[in-house]
């Protein structure tokens, strides 16, 4: 839907590099946040967290936390390959918008979970 749009939009990326500098340091960022979450989870002892071990969902959340990190460090290889090919192609911007989106609705997911366990915790 995201490239749709984008393609529908005519939208292409600018011509300097800044923008793929900035997203590839946050969605640096953003796997080193997954990662650290993965290990805190994996690490916590709590009745909730018992409750997801028992239940099966530990499963389901340790992999969208590792669906997390896999798009992002996706969306960064894409990123440093657009400071070595014309970053301005429609096909490099579709692929970039796809996994600009996946990156940051992976991380809402991710987040969002987290943080209701935190609060329960």
């Amino acid at each position: 839907m995201a490239f749709y749009f984008w393609s529908l939009l005519n939208i292409s990326l600018p011509k300097n590099d800044s923008l793929l500098s900035s997203t590839l340091g946050v969605s640096g960022v953003l796997v080193g946040f997954l990662a650290t979450s993965k290990a805190i989870l994996i690490a916590m002892n709590s009745k909730i967290i018992d409750d997801l071990r028992s239940s099966g969902y530990m499963l389901f959340l340790v992999s969208y936390i590792g669906q997390a990190i896999w798009i992002n460090l996706t969306f960064c290889t894409i990123n440093v390959i657009g400071f070595f090919q014309d970053h301005t192609q429609p096909w490099y911007s579709g692929i970039w918008i796809v996994l600009a989106v996946g990156s940051l609705l992976s991380f809402m997911r991710v987040a969002d979970t987290m943080l209701a366990i935190f609060r329960h915790h």
